[in-house]
């Protein structure tokens, strides 16, 4: 589970939640006296100068990094080593010299803390981390700094790889606290946080340099210094704001959080596969394209691209292939990708895929390999099989240790200068070549081409090598054979250069990853060596990642194990054994594949929440429990499980499996359609598991198809085709001749109105101090249905009537600007009942100052119209429907944190040719507003056709 700064997405990923639920925090801590001077000074102090994403970090220079590492590093190399020296970690190890008292996350760090009454400060990195190498050689090699650090706290250093689960929480304890503080900085590392004795968050940033900055940017000291007379000033306000956040974070951490659960059907795999359409770059590929940063930072999203491949293959739409097509080739032709050396670079600092931020991961490598492998044999594209070739040469040659286990990473620096050891200069070529080679190399890898990057520059494919042949008028063939060459000598030269660090330690999670990639990459003709490989390091991980109790570990480096794993390295252990059988046909590693997955089952799945936790039942309990089914840079331990649990499902010993699979995807099922593009992973279940149904049935499937009902049984269905107008001009229902018993407006039955539907209000057991209570919100909402019962197989129109509070607005649908969060309305109901055709009323124009255009917004009274469509196999006699309204309320002087209302309520159903009665006749318009011009009517008849 990993969170990469700049790669959390806007929308579905756990961050859209933080950002949007967190920030209502805001509202009950200014009510707090006391707490609003420790937000204030903590926020301008740590949470807005100093906060470095990941997309900032080749933006900013190392200013007089060769005076400052020279006197930091000469002061580390005379200190004693630190209790760090004792740990195997490679950026544990890093600062075993600092002057800095660390200790290592245990017990030992939090009895000093609570028996001494003082703060702690935790520090979360990795070794390949540039920003994490710039603050360790900057600031905890600060005589000062470590001075004060240890008198005043208790320091604790970890690294994220071998503990994400601290990573992860405290990431998100940071960026609920910015939020809070009304910074709107995110995450990244190093994570810098300060924390109660205990371990409740208190405050945090990235990084922080040691003094503070002309600029105005607080340095370490500084901010270190407020906290500690806090701690001392206001400790009672600290520990609630601690206690506050903390809360939050549990709730966010938890699948409570998440959306209800809705039916499974083959449509949501079409609205996964177009969510991620939407985020597709059309001129240089990805899947990640964010037209408000086009230039932003561009991560591979290997995820999405392996789910639409999986998607094209079943239904053969085209513009899925081309998505995943053009991406990879713009990926292999960039700077992302090392074209002497093989594999790819973690991320991309411009939208072209040409300077990369340098760290080569391990998890990038396997899933790479993997999508690659999966379009080569669909494409047959030559082009992939050479990235393949060279990424497996990489692999074998850097990152393989001798017993066959993969290392974890290569840094992105030497010289602490990012990028040195893979940038060229035009005379380096020029040395390192013949002079006629020269021209051609230069002109093939991009040396004609603007580039930015300060150190030198970066090799890549301005056109393909077919382009340029052609343009030179020279064979292909040719032309390749020499790049061949001249790559083979450029790498040797290369390999002279000081070489980055490598982090030799081994991680089962990623492993498995890679595992599974030369799987699948085994299946291509000729490279059955991936399999050997593979085999290998399987081996390596089922004895040496292995307790005496046979559960599996997370990590290992140079015989020394680490702790229990969690779940992503259970679940994609379990699914690199599982592709392994599925190339080999050796029954070992399905064999070892169920064992583990019994295993796994027993640790990590909660039976009341019907999920898996990141954590075991019986590991360390820190403050929150994560279990979350979104795909970050890898696919999420539970969709993972999901997939492993129906496959392995299908083996006579363990049928239970498969319900346990339906459960579970059935519990994330919402999130398919809330936040569709963060969660591919579950999409691939999906489809998984409608293969399987289908296969059960007989019947072929394709993506295309309709929803769960049959299409025989649609077809049979007595439609009308007088259908409800987009606008609400008029419904008709279901049935051809529906009996319609006519009500004057003064009837009882038309004045109905809100008797089914009541608001939903928070458990008292369980309160929250971060939503207002109904009677309190400026929003007040009703639910009017124009019919008294819902018609299986038909519609019924309903109103959703807002009434606004006096001095107060809330913002249009769709939204202006379009950085405002619009007024939204959804439903969801245990029965075959859903909401279309959501027709928002006009906006009213607000001048606002300072911005360049008036906002849309809705105030007073305004009503939104939908439809209630019934499916026709829905055999309940009553529907549970529950309405939710999101909004953000704002007056003159204040705009609140984005809330929401649902309502909830009980409709009967009725079936063709009952008696239906309109109700609430007066919300809806008259019958000559109903009819439009004879074009809109046809237009819209045929729209339902």
């Amino acid at each position: 589970m990993m969170y990469e700064g700049t790669s959390f997405e806007k929308n579905g990923s756990r961050r859209t939640f933080i950002e949007e639920l967190s920030s209502m925090l805001i509202t009950t801590l200014l009510k707090s006296g006391p707490l609003v001077l420790l937000l204030t000074v903590l926020s301008v102090s740590i949470g807005q100068p100093n906060l470095v994403t990941l997309a900032d970090e080749t933006k900013k220079p190392e200013s007089e990094a060769d005076a400052t590492n020279s006197k930091d590093e000469s002061s580390a190399a005379k200190h004693p080593a630190n209790r760090l020296a004792k740990e195997s970690s490679p950026y544990l190890l890093m600062h075993a010299h600092n002057p800095v008292d660390w200790y290592a996350w245990g017990p030992e760090a939090f009895e000093k803390a609570k028996k001494e009454e003082k703060p702690i400060f935790l520090s979360v990195g990795y070794s390949s981390c540039y920003w994490c190498h710039v603050m360790e050689r900057k600031t905890f090699s600060n005589e000062q700094v470590a001075e004060f650090l240890n008198k005043h706290f208790v320091c604790i250093k970890v690294d994220r790889e071998e503990r994400p689960d601290i990573d992860d929480i405290y990431m998100t304890s940071l960026i609920v606290y910015l939020q809070a503080a009304g910074s709107r900085g995110g995450g990244g590392w190093p994570l810098s946080m300060f924390l109660t004795p205990d371990g409740q968050p208190i405050a945090g940033a990235t990084y922080l340099p040691p003094e503070d900055s002309a600029e105005g940017g607080t340095g370490f000291l500084t901010a270190a210094g407020r906290i500690q007379d806090l701690w001392t000033d206001q400790r009672e306000s600290i520990n609630s704001t601690a206690t506050m956040i903390s809360r939050e974070v549990r709730r966010l951490s938890g699948p409570s959080v998440l959306a209800e659960q809705s039916e499974l059907k083959r449509e949501q795999l079409k609205l996964v596969a177009d969510d991620i359409g939407k985020r597709y770059d059309s001129v240089h590929g990805g899947v990640d394209f964010n037209e408000r940063k086009p230039d932003g930072p561009r991560f591979p999203n290997v995820p999405r691209l392996i789910f639409l491949l999986s998607l094209y293959e079943e239904n053969k739409d085209p513009a899925l292939l081309q998505i995943v097509d053009h991406t990879l080739t713009e990926m292999a032709k960039g700077g992302i990708r090392d074209h002497l050396g093989g594999g790819f670079h973690r991320y991309s600092t411009d939208r072209r895929w040409n300077v990369p931020h340098f760290e080569k991961m391990l998890y990038d490598q396997a899933q790479m390999l993997e999508v690659y492998a999966h379009a080569a044999r669909v494409t047959k594209n030559p082009l992939y099989d050479q990235v393949i070739d060279e990424l497996v040469g990489f692999l074998t040659r850097e990152m393989t240790l001798p017993d066959g286990g993969f290392c974890s990473a290569l840094d992105a620096e030497t010289n602490a200068i990012e990028g040195e050891y893979y940038a060229w200069t035009e005379p380096q070529v020029r040395d390192s070549l013949k002079a006629e080679e020269a021209d051609l190399f230069l002109e093939a890898y991009g040396f004609k081409q603007p580039q930015s990057f300060e150190h030198g520059r970066v090799l890549f494919l301005p056109t393909t090598i077919a382009e340029l042949a052609a343009a030179r008028s020279l064979d292909v063939t040719v032309v390749e054979q020499q790049l061949a060459a001249m790559r083979s000598q450029l790498l040797k030269v290369r390999s002279e250069r000081l070489r980055p660090m490598l982090d030799d330690k081994v991680l089962t999670e990623w492993n498995a990853l890679m595992i599974q990639g030369l799987a699948v990459s085994g299946r291509l003709p000729g490279r059955e060596t991936d399999l050997k490989i593979a085999a290998t390091a399987a081996d390596f991980l089922l004895t040496k990642l292995r307790d005496s109790d046979s559960y599996v570990l997370r990590s290992w480096r140079n015989n020394t194990a680490g702790q229990r794993g969690f779940l992503d390295d259970y679940a994609c252990l379990v699914s690199a054994l599982r592709a392994l059988h599925e190339s080999t046909g050796e029954v070992r590693w399905q064999t070892a594949a169920s064992e583990l997955m019994n295993q796994q089952i027993a640790q990590f799945y909660d039976e009341t929440q019907k999920t898996f936790f990141f954590t075991a039942n019986d590991q360390e309990q820190l403050f929150a429990r994560t279990s979350t089914p979104y795909d970050s840079v890898t696919p999420s331990g539970n969709s993972m499980t999901i997939r492993n649990l129906l496959a392995l499902g299908q083996q006579a010993e363990n049928k239970s499996f498969r319900s346990l699979a339906e459960t579970t995807l059935l519990r994330f099922s919402g999130m398919l359609e809330s936040s569709p593009s963060a969660c591919s992973g579950l999409a691939l279940a999906l489809q998984d598991l409608l293969k399987l149904q289908a296969a059960e049935s007989g019947k072929a499937v394709s993506a295309t198809d309709g929803d769960s009902t049959s299409r025989a049984s649609r077809d049979r269905r007595p439609y009308v085709r007088q259908l409800v107008r987009q606008d609400m001009r008029f419904c008709s229902l279901g049935d051809e001749n529906p009996v319609v018993e006519e009500k004057s407006i003064n009837s009882p039955a038309a004045v109905e109105e809100q008797q089914s539907f009541k608001p939903v209000l928070p458990d008292p057991a369980k309160p929250s101090p971060f939503k207002r209570n109904y009677d309190e919100r400026p929003i007040k909402a009703k639910i009017y249905p124009y019919f008294d019962k819902l018609q299986r197989g038909g519609k019924c129109p309903v109103a959703i009537e807002l009434t606004i509070a006096n001095e107060w607005h809330i913002n249009a649908n769709p939204a202006n600007p379009d950085f405002m969060i619009p007024t939204e309305v959804k439903i969801t109901s245990e029965q075959k009942v859903k909401m279309t055709k959501v027709k928002y009323p006009e906006h009213e124009l607000l001048e606002v100052e300072g911005q360049d255009e008036p906002s849309h917004v809705y105030g007073g009274k305004v009503i939104i119209y939908a439809l209630l469509e019934t499916d026709a196999a829905e055999m309940a006699e009553k529907a549970d429907v529950e309405v939710e309204i999101k909004f953000q309320a704002c007056n003159s002087k204040t705009c609140e944190p984005p809330d929401s209302i649902k309502l909830k309520g009980k409709l009967t159903l009725a079936d063709p040719g009952d008696e239906i009665k309109h109700i609430n006749e007066t919300k809806f318009p008259k019958e000559d507003e109903k009819k439009g011009p004879k074009e809109d009517e046809k237009g819209d008849e045929e729209k339902q056709e």
